[in-house]
């Protein structure tokens, strides 16, 4: 509860949407001073001042790496996104440089697997349905080969604004699933109290990422509780060929703490090594 109460005092404190108008500092691509950045878009230019309009002196493509130097106050949007400029070093022929680039072109993260790295990005921000509606992201996720070359790609949507504060990712392995070398999945959360926690997840075969099954859960103090679990073969409970989603959906009775009622649901999805069949 601690937890829950102080990540809705820092929400109320600092707005951390930068895909949105009016925030700088706090943005899911959470870049600090030193950081690695790897550029997800296809070309990124980097230029002598932050402002589109100013000279471009050199240009990157995707899979290359700058060094975050120092956060530039000044926002720009394009495609609907909306994100500040950061000066940067980097390297041309081997002679260090310096210059300007919008964060927007830059990855979320970077995540290797032996010679495969795995990017993931915001492509474009589009309205909500209606005016007061939190707005979608798409979301790209790309497989590079060690000359950066874009091995295949998968895009998908998630409610964006106050439901992706946040975001991370991380590779798991295999997970016991036929001709899969490793999953990589994402994570958007939105931190408070009934938002929920979205995780997706794509499996490598070595040349496509696959869809797999995701999973959400959500947290409303005192009240319900949504909780998903996944089971994949290699773990604890879980089965050759399968992916089990348990989910549990729980009210709370009026000291908020006490549950009221309770419901379980096991869901099989049947794995043949490039779909996964719900059963």
């Amino acid at each position: 509860m601690k937890k829950i109460f102080l990540s809705m005092l820092l929400l109320a404190a600092a707005p951390v949407m930068a895909q949105l108008k009016g925030s700088i500092e706090y943005n899911l691509w959470r870049a600090q001073q030193g950081d690695t950045l790897t550029v997800f878009a296809e070309k990124a230019y980097i230029r002598q001042s932050a402002s589109p309009k100013a000279t471009i002196q050199d240009s990157l493509t995707t899979g290359q790496t700058i060094i975050a130097a120092k956060l530039i106050e000044t926002e720009f949007t394009m495609k609907g996104i909306t994100a500040p400029w950061y000066q940067v070093k980097y390297k041309v022929d081997g002679k260090q440089k310096e210059g300007f680039v919008w964060l927007g072109l830059m990855a979320f993260g970077s995540y290797q697997k032996d010679s495969v790295q795995f990017l993931y990005g915001i492509d474009k921000v589009t309205p909500g349905e209606i005016k007061e509606a939190d707005p979608k992201y798409v979301i790209l996720v790309k497989a590079l080969n060690a000359k950066h070359a874009v091995l295949d790609k998968k895009s998908v949507t998630v409610d964006g604004g106050s439901f992706a504060i946040s975001s991370d990712a991380k590779l798991l392995g295999g997970m016991g699933l036929d001709k899969i070398s490793t999953i990589f999945r994402l994570y958007f959360s939105g931190e408070s109290c009934g938002i929920p926690d979205n995780y997706i997840y794509y499996g490598w075969n070595g040349a496509r990422l696959l869809e797999l099954p995701g999973k959400t859960s959500m947290f409303d103090a005192g009240a319900v509780a949504h909780t998903e679990t996944l089971l994949f073969p290699k773990e604890a409970g879980g089965q050759a060929g399968k992916i089990i989603r348990l989910t549990v959906d729980e009210e709370f009775g009026e000291d908020g703490e006490t549950v009221a009622k309770s419901k379980s649901i096991r869901e099989v999805y049947i794995w043949n090594g490039e779909k996964a069949t719900k059963q």
